[in-house]
């Protein structure tokens, strides 16, 4: 084994224990993929409802929901990813559509943004 030089900075080499920030466990691979072919039906699907694009604007906002709780999962446990980040990751967009669609109306109206 090799000994270290003892005038090299500290910060020319990188410690062991630090990690990478973008690196995350290979599960969340594949819950991603999952995760963005049910958008892209859903996106399908949303664009072609015939209610003024309601329904597509309120996907727009549960998929960025969506896109941001991922976020928070991968700041919080990159490498270790329970079931349940897993199941959020790959199917979170529906529950989170049902939820806009049923309470967004109601929350716009009591934040006076909508008069409907």
């Amino acid at each position: 084994m090799k000994n270290p030089n003892p005038y090299d900075s500290p910060r020319s080499q990188p410690s062991p224990s630090s990690e990478n920030w973008t690196d995350y466990s290979p599960a969340f691979n594949g819950a991603m993929w999952t995760g963005l072919k049910i958008q892209a039906i859903l996106a399908v699907l949303t664009a072609l409802m015939l209610d003024s694009g309601e329904t597509h604007r309120v996907f727009w906002v549960s998929v960025l929901c969506q896109w941001a709780t991922v976020f928070i999962i991968l700041v919080h446990r990159p490498m270790a990813p329970t079931k349940w980040d897993l199941a959020i990751v790959r199917y979170g967009v529906i529950p989170l559509l049902i939820v806009v669609a049923m309470f967004g109306p109601d929350l716009l109206r009591l934040l006076e943004v909508s008069k409907g």
